[in-house]
């Protein structure tokens, strides 16, 4: 039995339908929370500096932690980190209503961060220990797309219910906020029922250096990725102070645009998998890091215009070309990395993305609360994002230095998962 394949086949035929409802109950508790929370803070007065912390603490909570919770959940397993990160960002969710200033947002922010980061390298891992090399991009797809289009549905559905009640100022940010947190108890009532993956084991935790030397192609990858992303963070702040605090649109078309990313990044997760599959990683990971460069674009343009419809194909091609690369890139570390060092490749990955991402958004912040005293608000968001626009199309160009990881082999003589040979 080879590293890639299912331990027993029983279990894993009911895993599909588990690990599906898990990750789509997750991506609709989840989805609603950050949709909003970049919102709120505009709402409760965030200077620059404290809305690119709202934004950095999410990437950087993750990040910092990931790398240990990866190890753990290759030592220990999967659903013990599943359990306790989900149940972490369900709590948050039914807070975040009680935060009254940007601070207490932030602060409250740090617990999905930090300890709900935990679910992030069990749940890659688990996708790793279902699945085989050459289906592994088509379940994958499968997998987020049913969760990512679950979670556009429910983002519309709230966010009209939202504007409905007639609530204003801060409450209107209940409904959305006290939805996730039953999605995100549903999520965890899921985790009590999938299978183990990993069986526990006295190997040492921790084992970074191992990881990498099992793993040599990881190291390119990953700092092409890290400068990549810092180009993508510098961008996050600003997209929300253009949505609210610019275009001044409401949280129904906030939901409606969200939804219209996560549809269309999930068409592209179903499609994704098969191309990703079919005709390697590497040209799907270019195609979606060489073009995002439309998304600050066209939220530029917007915010030049005054037209709040120019988000609507920002938000189209942005969520294609990020389903495309979440497919991609995370069959790509899947490959990579072997069963026992998973967790942690696509932790160690995940805290330097999310280091490079924070510290760009918190640049960001401080460019941005500087240029406001030299010229207009609105211009200073504009002459921001069209700077890094250039700078993503600069940055993309490292992918092309990356290796491909699909490599076709023999048909495996032990059966497979169904449903994602043929099929997020």
């Amino acid at each position: 039995m080879t590293d890639d394949q299912p331990e027993k086949e029983e279990p894993l035929n009911q895993q599909s339908i588990r690990v599906a409802s898990l990750w789509s109950s997750w991506q609709i508790g989840a989805n609603l929370l950050w949709a909003y929370t970049g919102a709120l803070a505009v709402d409760l007065g965030a200077t620059g500096v404290q809305q690119s912390t709202v934004t950095g603490v999410q990437t950087l909570g993750n990040a910092s932690m990931q790398w240990a919770w990866g190890s753990l959940s290759d030592r220990f397993g999967r659903r013990p980190f599943l359990f306790l990160g989900l149940l972490a960002i369900g709590m948050t969710a039914a807070l975040i209503p009680f935060a009254f200033t940007a601070w207490q947002l932030i602060l409250l922010l740090l617990v999905p961060t930090i300890i709900g980061s935990s679910a992030i390298p069990a749940w890659n891992g688990l996708l790793g220990d279902i699945t085989t090399l050459e289906g592994r991009g088509r379940f994958v797809g499968i997998i987020t797309a049913i969760g990512t289009i679950a979670s556009a549905i429910s983002l519309v559905i709230v966010g009209f219910i939202a504007v409905s009640f007639g609530l204003t100022g801060l409450t209107q940010y209940q409904v959305p906020m006290y939805t996730a947190a039953v999605g995100m108890v549903i999520s965890v009532i899921c985790v009590l029922v999938i299978t183990e993956t990993v069986r526990p084991s006295k190997r040492r935790v921790f084992e970074i250096r191992q990881s990498i030397q099992r793993t040599p192609s990881f190291v390119r990858f990953l700092a092409v990725n890290t400068l990549f992303f810092a180009a993508m963070g510098a961008a996050w702040p600003l997209f929300p102070i253009i949505t609210r605090g610019v275009l001044h649109i409401d949280l129904f078309l906030i939901a409606f645009f969200t939804a219209v990313f996560s549809l269309s990044s999930g068409i592209a997760q179903f499609t994704g998998g098969y191309l990703a599959d079919r005709y390697g990683r590497k040209p799907i990971i270019i195609i979606s890091r060489t073009t995002i460069f439309v998304a600050p674009l066209a939220h530029a343009t917007g915010a030049i215009t005054g037209n709040i419809w120019f988000l609507l194909p920002s938000n189209i091609a942005g969520g294609f070309l990020t389903g495309l690369f979440i497919v991609s890139s995370t069959a790509w570390l899947l490959d990579s990395a072997p069963k026992v060092h998973r967790g942690t490749v696509v932790a160690l990955f995940n805290f330097f993305t999310g280091v490079s991402a924070f510290c760009a958004a918190m640049i960001s912040g401080f460019v941005l609360d500087y240029l406001v005293l030299l010229i207009p608000y609105a211009t200073a968001v504009i002459m921001m994002m069209l700077t890094i626009v250039v700078i993503r199309i600069f940055a993309s160009l490292g992918y092309f230095a990356v290796n491909e990881t699909l490599v076709k082999v023999p048909a495996p003589t032990v059966p497979q998962v169904p449903g994602p040979e043929r099929a997020p």
